[in-house]
Formats: C-alpha cells, sequence, structure tokens
C-alpha cells in the first residue's frame, strides 16, 4: 500500500517517502536550512509550473510523482497514475520495456534521450522526445530518474505541413514551362529550378551560373535587363529580351523577364527573385497578327482600287469588242485594226487579272476553278515578267501545248508562277544568268493519274541544304526585308496543294535552283485544244432591257453592247428613275440590269422593290466587288444572274439569252401577292 503524507494543504502519495528524498530536494533547492517537510511542497509547486510534462521514479523503477502538466496530458488524476504505474498510462504495449531501460540507465548512471509515441488523455497517439536523468544524492547514491516528455505533435504537424507546401511549390516550379531563380546582388544564381537535364547552354550546375547565362542561355553579360533594373530600383520589373539571331536568318530568341527584388526589414534589397520565359513563338504570332491586319487593311484598299478599277477597264474591254463586233457585222477586214484591237483586249484583260491578283492576295476569297489549259497563262507571265528583268537573264520557254488541262484558277496560278519567277530574278540579280520555263506532260503515277509539270529553272545562288526543309514555312526568308514578306512560296504551296498538286526543289549553291511543280489532269475536261479554243457567236435578241449604272461610261459601253446584239435598250444613271419606269402599269421591260453600288438606292434595294411589282421579270445584278456577291444577297434580292466587272461582250451576251431563256410568264404583281 502507499503512503499518504500531507504538509500543510499539500498532499502527495507514493509508495514510500523517506528522508533522503527530502534531501534530494534539499540537494537541488541547494538551502541547506529548509526542512525536509518544506523542501517536498517546494518542489511539488515547482514541478507544477513546469509547461511540460515530468514524473519522477524511485530507484527501483517506481513512479513517485509527478507536475500538473503530465496529469493534464493524461487527462487523469494523479493518484491513479500512482495505483496502475505511469507506462501503463502513457505506452501500454512497451511498458515493460520502458521499465527495463530505465532500470538499465539507473544501473549505468546518465542521460537517455529518444523519440516515442505515447497515449494522450484525448486516445490520440502523439510523438513525444523522452528524456530521462539519473538523480544522485550528496553521497552519489541513485535517487531515481526524472523525465520530461517534449510534445511534438505539433511539431510534427508542422513538418508535415512544411513538406507538403514544399512539395506542391516543387511542382509548381518543375511544371513552370520556363526558368525560376533567386539570384544574389552580384547576380549570381543561389537557386534555380532548372538543371544541366533542362537545357542549360552552359556545361555547369546552375549555382555556377549568372543570371544571363542561366534566364537567357547567353555567354555575354547583357548591358540592361529587367534584374539589373530590379536590384537598383528596388521594384519589380519586366521586359523583353532578345538574344542571339541566327546567323542565316537573322532570327532570334525572345525572352520575358519579370524580376522582384526580396528586401530585409529595413527595407534593404538582399536578393531577387526572377522569372525567364520563351515568348519567341508568341512574339512570331503577334508579327503575324500585325501582318495580317496589314494585309486586312491593304485589301480593303484594295476593294475600292479595284472597283474604280475596273469601271475604267469596262469601257475600254467593251468598246473594243464593239468595234470588233461590228467589223464583223459589217464583213470589214482590216488586219492592222483587228490587230490593235486584239492587243488592247489583251492588255485590258492582263489589267483586270491583275486586279484579280491583289483581291486573292489579300482578301483570301474563294476562288472559282475550272478546267484550263496552262501554257497560256505561261506565256502571259512570261511576257509581263521580260519587261522587268535585265538583259543580263535570258529567258527560255519549253512549252507542250498539248500536256492536258488541269482544274485551277487561272489568276492563282498567274499568281504562282509569277512567284517562282520572282524568285529565281533575285537569285541572278547582279550577274548574268538563265531563266527557263518547262511545260510538259509528267508521267502517270501508280494510281493512273496523270501529271502536268511546270518547271522553273535558274542558274542563280543556289539554296543550302539546311534551308531547304522551311522555304515554303510563312513569313520564313534569306532575302533582305526590304526584298521580300517570306509570304510567296508559301503562297505557291498553298495554292498548288489545294488543287491536290506538289511542290518539289531541288538546288545547289553557286550552281541554281530548280521547282517542279505538279498538277493533275483533269480527266473530266475536254479532250482536243481546237474544242476548247473555239468561241461561239453571241447571240442576241428583240427584248426590252433596262440598264441602270451610275457610271455613265459604263452605262454606255453595255447599252452599245446590247444594241450591237439586237437588243432594245433603255438606260439611266438614276436607280430612282428605274424603280418609277418598272412601276408603270404599262411598263414593257423585260430585263433589268443594275449596277450593286449606287447612291441612294443599291442596285440590291433595287431589285426587291423591283421583283414586287415585276415578279416575271428576269434580274441581273454586276459589280466591281466580288467579294459582296454572296449566295445570301442573290437571295435576298431575287436575283437570277450576276456578272463581274468588266465583262467581256461574249460574257454578256451569254448571261442575258441565258436570263430572259428563263423568263416566266408575265403575272402582275397583285396576282402574285394572291
Amino acid at each position: 500500500m502507499g503512503t499518504k503524507l500531507q504538509f500543510g494543504e499539500k498532499v502527495f502519495v507514493g509508495k514510500k517517502v523517506s528522508t533522503e528524498y527530502s534531501s534530494l530536494f534539499k540537494d537541488l533547492l541547494g538551502d541547506k536550512t529548509v526542512k525536509p517537510e518544506d523542501c517536498f511542497v517546494f518542489e511539488q509547486e515547482l514541478f507544477d509550473a513546469i509547461p511540460v510534462p515530468v514524473f519522477i521514479n524511485d530507484a527501483e523503477g517506481n513512479y513517485f510523482g509527478a507536475n500538473r502538466a503530465l496529469a493534464d496530458f493524461l487527462g487523469v488524476e494523479r493518484e491513479s497514475v500512482l495505483s496502475q504505474g505511469v507506462y501503463h498510462f502513457l505506452v501500454p504495449a512497451l511498458a515493460e520495456e520502458f521499465r527495463l531501460r530505465d532500470a538499465e540507465l539507473l544501473a549505468t548512471g546518465g542521460r537517455d534521450t529518444f523519440e516515442g509515441r505515447v497515449l494522450a488523455w484525448d486516445g490520440q497517439e502523439r510523438s513525444v522526445i523522452f528524456t530521462k536523468a539519473v538523480v544522485h544524492g550528496r553521497d552519489d547514491r541513485v535517487l531515481g530518474l526524472i523525465v520530461t516528455l517534449s510534445d511534438l505533435s505539433e511539431l510534427k504537424e508542422a513538418q508535415e505541413n512544411l513538406g507538403e507546401i514544399e512539395s506542391q511549390k516543387q511542382a509548381i516550379l518543375d511544371g513552370f514551362p520556363g526558368t525560376v531563380a533567386l539570384l544574389d546582388c552580384d547576380l549570381k544564381v543561389i537557386w534555380s529550378n532548372r538543371d544541366k537535364k533542362q537545357g542549360n547552354v552552359v556545361d555547369a550546375d546552375p549555382v555556377d551560373l549568372c543570371c544571363h547565362q542561366l534566364l537567357l542561355g547567353k555567354i555575354e553579360a547583357c548591358v540592361d535587363c529587367a534584374v539589373r533594373r530590379s536590384l537598383l530600383s528596388g521594384q519589380i520589373e519586366s521586359g523583353i529580351q532578345k538574344v542571339s539571331s541566327e546567323p542565316d536568318t537573322g532570327e532570334g530568341k525572345y525572352f520575358e523577364l519579370v524580376a522582384t527584388p526580396i528586401k530585409d526589414v529595413a527595407g534593404k534589397v538582399k536578393s531577387v527573385v526572377a522569372i525567364s520565359r520563351d515568348v519567341t513563338e508568341k512574339i512570331r504570332l503577334e508579327k503575324q497578327v500585325l501582318h495580317s491586319q496589314k494585309m486586312e487593311a491593304i485589301g480593303s484598299l484594295a476593294g475600292g482600287i479595284a472597283h474604280d478599277f475596273n469601271n475604267v477597264l469596262t469601257p475600254i474591254i467593251g468598246q473594243a469588242e464593239i468595234i470588233r463586233f461590228r467589223m464583223r457585222q459589217r464583213g470589214q477586214e482590216d488586219r492592222e485594226l483587228e490587230s490593235s484591237v486584239r492587243e488592247i483586249l489583251m492588255a485590258a484583260k492582263r489589267a483586270k487579272g491583275l486586279v484579280d491578283q491583289i483581291l486573292t492576295f489579300s482578301r483570301s476569297q474563294e476562288q472559282k476553278s475550272a478546267a484550263l489549259y496552262v501554257h497560256p497563262i505561261v506565256k502571259e507571265v512570261m511576257s509581263l515578267i521580260k519587261v522587268a528583268l535585265p538583259s543580263t537573264i535570258q529567258i527560255r520557254q519549253e512549252l507542250d501545248i498539248n500536256c492536258g488541262m488541269v482544274l485551277a484558277d487561272p489568276v492563282q496560278l498567274h499568281q504562282v508562277l509569277m512567284n517562282l519567277c520572282t524568285n529565281s530574278f533575285h537569285a541572278m540579280e547582279g550577274r548574268v544568268g538563265i531563266l527557263t520555263v518547262c511545260l510538259a506532260k509528267g508521267e502517270e503515277d501508280q494510281d493512273g493519274q496523270s501529271w502536268v509539270v511546270l518547271t522553273v529553272s535558274d542558274t542563280g545562288t543556289g539554296i543550302e541544304a539546311s534551308v531547304l526543309p522551311r522555304i515554303f514555312e510563312p513569313y520564313y526568308t534569306t532575302k533582305d526585308k526590304s526584298r521580300g514578306t517570306g509570304m510567296g512560296l508559301a503562297m505557291v504551296h498553298g495554292i498548288v496543294s489545294r488543287y491536290g498538286g506538289r511542290v518539289e526543289v531541288q538546288s545547289e549553291v553557286g550552281v541554281g535552283t530548280t521547282f517542279y511543280v505538279y498538277l493533275p489532269v483533269d480527266v473530266c475536261a475536254p479532250g482536243p485544244l481546237e474544242s476548247v479554243l473555239a468561241v461561239p457567236a453571241p447571240v442576241g435578241g428583240k427584248e426590252h432591257i433596262l440598264v441602270v449604272d451610275d457610271e455613265e461610261q459604263v452605262l454606255d459601253v453595255v447599252t452599245n453592247i446590247l444594241k450591237g446584239l439586237g437588243y432594245r435598250v433603255t438606260s439611266t444613271t438614276s436607280a430612282h428613275e428605274a424603280l418609277l419606269l418598272v412601276m408603270e402599269t404599262n411598263c414593257d421591260v423585260d430585263l433589268l440590269i443594275t449596277d450593286l453600288t449606287m447612291p441612294l438606292l443599291t442596285g440590291c434595294d433595287l431589285c426587291e422593290q423591283s421583283r414586287k411589282n415585276r415578279p416575271d421579270m428576269p434580274l441581273i445584278l454586276n459589280t466591281g466587288y466580288p467579294e459582296q456577291i454572296t449566295e445570301e444577297l442573290l437571295q435576298r434580292a431575287g436575283v437570277d444572274e450576276y456578272f463581274l466587272k468588266p465583262v467581256t461582250l461574249q460574257a454578256l451576251a451569254q448571261v442575258v439569252r441565258r436570263a430572259l431563256d428563263r423568263k416566266k410568264p408575265r403575272v402582275s404583281a397583285a396576282d402574285a401577292a394572291v
């Protein structure tokens, strides 16, 4: 049984109490005049003041006493601990092992510190540090053990949280598509998320590198960059840094730098966190967008120019065809005059093609493909480019006119050949050279497909083998910025691919370059060349046609062509006047031809109003703005046919006759409403 002693209001319960323990407490206090009973009471209060759990075992390893912190930790009264033993509450499964360990320590003396887990009052295991020390009396006799428990639960939890935070931070840094580094004031790298495996240009650890080497991959130091500015200003700084241009293309890499200073409590900059990100692709895309915006502006300008230019070309082409048509009607043969008219028409149509090229290049509008022979386009391009080439460059042509037809847009084929010839000219500029253009029938492939092969070769500088794989990339060019945009060969490749063809190139530096353009033969195209070139005589009629156009010259030429074909024509420059004429009860107009773009009342609105009053009357719309003609617009206006300016006599005759032949029986507006 235990002994219960009472000292005033203090109660202590233990297995045994002797003057030896009173001496122990007296030794600890260092006060020789205090009575043993008072020492013991004072020592208990001292233990209770200690914030960490402390208990005492006697020389035989039996629990002797503890402070209040241990009782609170266990959640029991101190008497319960006395009756069952402290280890029963702390580590029931290891109680015996701990007692043996205490016996060994009492026998050998000294201290013992180790980490373990104990049961707290809430039933949860907690990590603690056991610190055990042997206590001696004044005669070095072992009196017992004093044991402290340092609760590590909060520390462990903090370490786990810290480890999780560190793991999250590392995952963020490792996943960042760039470089993050901590730099000192001398721009030396203290720490970085980047190592040699991630592509440092210098074979060294990140901590051995300077900021320009790690962040930008440069050997030479930066004269001015965001990191230096941040160290000087003490503020967050950012900027774009260009690094080492490639010698072949003049292109380089771009890096975005963001530097954030780290300051001490006094506000002095001690280090800087720098973030570097490769934004080369972003810069390239921004340039493409800027270029696209420029091209869009050019397209808007080109559309207006094209409309006015087509209005100029319309009377030129129309009047020339009227002259030739009347000469043939009257049986007058004048070869010189016929030749002059033919040259006028060829020049005007070539100008029309150039306008179409501008619209195609700047608007990327959808083109209409047709079965055609390539050799007339080649001849036209060569006659155009011959004027621009110096006399030092000789032109050779080898054309097979029976190589077959292709399904393509003539303007785009014109563009392909012009780009290839222009490239060849630039390759031979300043030297004597030969530009050779060949057109031949290629061999059938394994699928039985026949090919038309257009070859453009030069004796120029040639293209290096390292550059060849990139020549068809958009905006890639080896020319000076004032000489090329990098879009020529990309456009060639895009057009040819769209028609199911391919482009191949052979080049040797110092010898020259040859481009092979393969276009599939259109198996559905007419066979004999003569049948394709045969143009039927224009067909006229006796019907009454109303023509509306705000351009007097265009109005005159269309009127004269129609009158020459035998039609009765009423013409006006006022859309309102034309609408009033259509609305008359006794109006005998059989067909309306109107321009699309007119002041006050557009051609589309005129057609809509006319359709309400004359549902039977065919409507033809014409314009110099090809991009404005859409299926939605034609359906809304009820238009039967349309043509683009400038129009030829043959084309106008065909579209008019086609519309009139589809004319419905005349129905009044009232009947149509019913």
